[in-house]
């Protein structure tokens, strides 16, 4: 299943061994992007995660990550969208999907 922003907050519902796609735009000219807080283990684990880069200086790129389901339970993934050198404020979004996965 493929997951953006429309996403954000949600909770789905999934199947082991299903395979999770998030994609949100980001911003690397101007310093963002998207780090990870929480993968979602043991439920998920990250399987890749890559940038793709904008097509013009200055505007919005994006970043993906694929996950699979490995275990039953329920998980959450988080990710902050925020320039690393400015760690100590808050991030300048959030954006968390929780999984739920019966056995």
């Amino acid at each position: 299943m493929h997951y953006d922003e429309s996403a954000n907050g949600r909770q789905i519902d999934a199947a082991l061994n299903e395979e999770l796609e998030i994609v949100l735009p980001e911003t690397r000219t101007a310093g963002y992007s998207w780090v990870i807080k929480s993968t979602g283990e043991p439920v998920c684990q990250l399987l890749k995660e890559t940038a793709e880069p904008s097509a013009s200086v200055g505007g919005t790129g994006r970043h993906h990550w694929q996950f699979r389901v490995v275990a039953s339970g329920i998980a959450e993934i988080k990710l902050h969208y925020l320039r690393p050198w400015e760690n100590s404020k808050e991030p300048a979004r959030t954006f968390s999907l929780k999984v739920r996965v019966r056995s």
